[in-house]
């Protein structure tokens, strides 16, 4: 839940997560649906905690999580809640906004959220004290990077090569797939060796929304294969 980017190229929306994870962890599941009284929740769920870094709905609103809010803190041995889990809480929700701003982080790890809901896109971060909201605009490009594994370095060196990428004619999903690929955990030159023992780049997941459809690609790196879920139209952009 590491490196996240938002594009809009005119004719479609496109959020794409890449997921650093332990070596040792278990493979997520994709997709996993959850139907609720009046909407119905897509996402490839983690099988140790249960819960998820990626959640779309029928009606193209979209959340995603980051570990970290604005720096790089110190975990606890234990916390009260997965945030995965607390991600799926607030999905749940008919306006994510008022449940984020009503959920009860006491004792939960820092975390962001890259959110778009009801046309409209936003951060949510959690420093573990205080809650934050963040208005994105959502015309423009957006690059969002883990601080619990990304220094400021790494950061701005990446956000370099995005305003770099950003300005390549007719940018498509393929092209943004590949810069997610490049940019790997095993891949970044200024990361501590000691963090690339632990860690690998496991998934890129990828929400294509169009006037048309939604697709929602699941890559699985360690398996080499890619699942994709059409999920049905209902309100979109």
């Amino acid at each position: 839940m590491c490196t996240v980017s938002f594009f809009n190229t005119g004719n479609s929306l496109i959020f794409t997560s890449s997921r650093d994870e332990k070596k040792d962890r278990e493979n997520a599941v994709f997709p996993e649906i959850l139907a609720l009284e009046n909407n119905v929740l897509y996402f490839p769920k983690d099988k140790k905690a249960a819960g998820t870094w990626f959640v779309a709905d029928e009606n193209g609103n979209v959340a995603i999580l980051l570990n970290g809010a604005f720096q790089k803190h110190e975990s606890e041995f234990s916390y009260r809640k997965s945030r995965g889990i607390i991600l799926l809480d607030l999905a749940k929700s008919k306006n994510i906004l008022d449940e984020f701003r009503n959920y009860n982080l006491f004792e939960i790890e820092p975390f962001q959220l890259l959110v778009f809901s009801q046309k409209k896109l936003f951060r949510l971060l959690w420093d573990g004290k205080d809650k934050y909201e963040i208005a994105l605009n959502k015309d423009e490009n957006h690059l969002l990077s883990s601080k619990t594994l990304y220094n400021d370095q790494i950061v701005d060196e990446r956000q370099n090569i995005f305003e770099n990428f950003q300005k390549e004619e007719n940018i498509n999903s393929d092209e943004i797939l590949e810069f997610h690929k490049n940019h790997q955990i095993e891949k970044e030159p200024n990361i501590e060796e000691i963090i690339k023992e632990k860690f690998i780049t496991v998934s890129i997941t990828q929400l294509i929304i169009t006037e048309q459809n939604i697709e929602f690609c699941y890559n699985d790196l360690i398996a080499n294969t890619k699942q994709i879920e059409k999920i049905g139209k209902r309100t979109l952009v």
